[in-house]
Formats: C-alpha cells, sequence, structure tokens
C-alpha cells in the first residue's frame, strides 16, 4: 500500500485525548454505507477510511503518523504545520484493487468538486466502528449530524483554517469516537441523491461534550490534489 498525503503533527490529539470518536449513534445495516473502511495494523482496528475508486483510499493524516510508518513503507516528504494542525488527509493506494465481485458490497462515495461549500444547518452522517462513549464497537455506527457554522467553530477552536469545519450537535449527544478517525462524513446531494465525502474525521475535543463539536477536513479543497493522483475519480 502507498500512502500519499499532507501530514499534520497530530500528536496532541492522541495524548489528550482529542480523537474523536462516534457517540449516540444506532447500528448500521450491512451494505448502507458500502465505502466505508476499517484501517488495521498488525491486528488491531485504529482508524477509518473511505473507498473513492477501486484501488485508492482517502484517510486522515495523522493516522499515519508514527515510527511504524516509514519512507520505506511508502511514505513521501511530510508535510505539516505543527502549530495549526492543518492539512489533515492521506491517499492509500491498494496494492491489489478490490474485484468486481465484490461490487455488490463495496462502492466508492462521489468527491465533492472544489467549488463546494458546506452550508451550516446541512445534515450529514458520520460512520464508524469507534467506540461509543469516552470510557468500542464491533457494529458499524451512524449517526445524523449538522454542519456548524464557521464563525462559530473558529470562536469554539481558535485553530480553524480554511481546510477545516466543524459538524456536531450542540447537545454534544452525536460525534465521532476513538478509533474514527479518518472516516467519512457523508453527505447526500438534494438533487441526484449521490453521496458526497465531505469530510474527513479529524479532530476535537472529547467525545459528545456539548458545545465541542467535531472538526473534519474539507475534502473540496483537496479535489485538484486528490485527481492530481486519482484522475479517474468521480
Amino acid at each position: 500500500m502507498v500512502v500519499l498525503g499532507f501530514f499534520p503533527h497530530n500528536y496532541f490529539r492522541y495524548s489528550l485525548n482529542l480523537i474523536p470518536r462516534i457517540v449516540g449513534g444506532s447500528n448500521t445495516e450491512e451494505g448502507e454505507w458500502p465505502w466505508q473502511v476499517s484501517l488495521h495494523f498488525v491486528g488491531a482496528a485504529y482508524c477509518g477510511a473511505s473507498v473513492i475508486s477501486k484501488e485508492w483510499l482517502v484517510s486522515a493524516a495523522h493516522c499515519f503518523q508514527g515510527s511504524w510508518l516509514t519512507p520505506e513503507h511508502g511514505m513521501p516528504t511530510w508535510y505539516y504545520n505543527s502549530r495549526n494542525y492543518d492539512y489533515d488527509i492521506a491517499l492509500l493506494q491498494l496494492s491489489t484493487p478490490w474485484p468486481d465481485t465484490m461490487g455488490h458490497l463495496i462502492q466508492p462515495i462521489c468527491l465533492p468538486p472544489s467549488s463546494h461549500k458546506a452550508r451550516s444547518g446541512d445534515k450529514c452522517w458520520i460512520t464508524g466502528w469507534g467506540q461509543k462513549q469516552e470510557a468500542g464497537s464491533a457494529v458499524l455506527q451512524k449517526a445524523e449530524i449538522e454542519i456548524i457554522d464557521q464563525t462559530l467553530c473558529h470562536s469554539t477552536y481558535g485553530v480553524i483554517t480554511a481546510r477545516m469545519f466543524c459538524a456536531g450537535l450542540s447537545s454534544g449527544k452525536r460525534d465521532g469516537c476513538k478509533g474514527d478517525s479518518g472516516g467519512p462524513l457523508s453527505c447526500q446531494s438534494n438533487g441526484d441523491g449521490k453521496w458526497f465525502l465531505t469530510g474527513i474525521v479529524s479532530w476535537g475535543y472529547g467525545c459528545g461534550r456539548p458545545n465541542f463539536p467535531g472538526v473534519y477536513t474539507r475534502v473540496s479543497n483537496f479535489a485538484p490534489w486528490i485527481h492530481k493522483y486519482v484522475p479517474s475519480v468521480l
């Protein structure tokens, strides 16, 4: 597997328990979210990802930080901003594309165009196998949350850039939790019903805490970069 990406220094998210995790969700049905991927390392699940083509996945850059993944494993030069934790995105190329016979179980999610704007109040879905509370789950979980106004997002965290946005509920009853990082925030188009990878689970303070929504990587800002490596992606 080859990994490409913008890699921010996100150690503080681990050390201060700031990794998002799914809280307040419900069980999904088999095949309901066919682009959802669970990433494993030495047999243990640790992050999520999204299928965007037969051989490419999108995840969070901070999922690939650490001594276990070195340039010898396909890692290019690291790019990061240690002050504001920006550019939390990674592209993963599978060593073997998934076969056509798996098409009834695996389907890619569409990428939003660079012109796409996530609007405050839009309802989207977060999915993942992460923990259900701050204290894991074998069944894929889903939770509907709302895009938060960018000004409010910035006032909450202070380090929000144009490549980040917040989503959640003011009550904090639905959120990502440990193990969900890198997974999708999926939003459905009102027009044609297509699902778009609007966000990537990136970071946040705690799990489902009131007035502390999850922070997501704004995928539309990376559309040209993704198309550079995956020109055939939708």
